[in-house]
């Protein structure tokens, strides 16, 4: 009995390893044919895998996840890409792709590199993680969520409060917006030392706030007018 039991332990062990190497069997063939279809990328690569996207991109994104617990920068950038080229409908590729370059990648090419070059460093990886969300909200309907996750590395990756400002409110604007998008777009005007034109924004948000919904926050918009119209009269 207890020789099966510990058998049982051991197949338990190796399911996980087992599934990956199942995947990426199927993956490898149809990244021969992603990469003899580059032309494809963009917009064929249903045509090129069929039915078999999700398949390839969750095999590809294991193996991303592998290349970046080797801190391999090159490895994993281009299974990120190959991961949205096979299957870009998960945001949740998009996402970590996206993070993972704005935020790991600089800490990896930071090892050993002279303090004036991290800036460079920063600015170049926030760069590619913003260039790759690009394409996303020209390939994605979720248009809001790009828009958000851009604006989130535009202020916590380049401190850029006035190109954060901007993504926020092109969030703000699309069908289906979360409702915080636009009360993010009011403070960062205000902390930029644009009161009136946050006050304009807000007046004009609070109409369509509902009041039975606690995710609008209206009370919270309510507030924040009274006191920037507050801080303008004392001007």
């Amino acid at each position: 009995m207890f020789s099966a039991i510990e058998r049982f332990e051991q197949e338990r062990r190796l399911l996980p390893v087992l599934i990956l190497l199942a995947a990426m069997l199927v993956v490898r063939p149809l990244e021969a044919r992603l990469a003899a279809s580059s032309e494809n990328l963009v917009g064929g690569s249903l045509a090129v895998l069929g039915g078999m996207r999700a398949v390839a991109a969750g095999g590809t994104w294991l193996r991303a996840n592998l290349a970046w617990e080797r801190r391999d920068l090159a490895a994993t950038a281009g299974l990120l890409e190959l991961t949205v080229a096979s299957d870009e409908r998960p945001l949740y590729f998009w996402f970590n792709a996206a993070r993972m370059m704005a935020y790991d990648f600089p800490v990896w090419r930071d090892a050993g590199a002279p303090l004036v070059l991290r800036d460079r460093i920063v600015a170049e990886e926030a760069g590619r993680a913003l260039a790759f969300l690009e394409r996303g909200v020209a390939r994605h309907p979720a248009k809001a969520a790009f828009y958000l996750e851009m604006a989130n590395i535009r202020l916590r990756a380049l401190g850029d409060k006035e190109g954060a400002a901007e993504l926020f409110r092109r969030a703000a604007e699309q069908p289906g917006a979360p409702y915080h998008a636009a009360r993010i777009y009011a403070e960062l005007l205000r902390e930029l030392g644009r009161p009136a034109e946050a006050l304009v924004w807000l007046r004009g948000v609070l109409p369509d706030l509902p009041e039975d919904d606690p995710a609008a926050r209206r009370d919270v918009v309510e507030q924040r007018i009274r006191e920037l119209e507050a801080e303008l009269a004392a001007r």
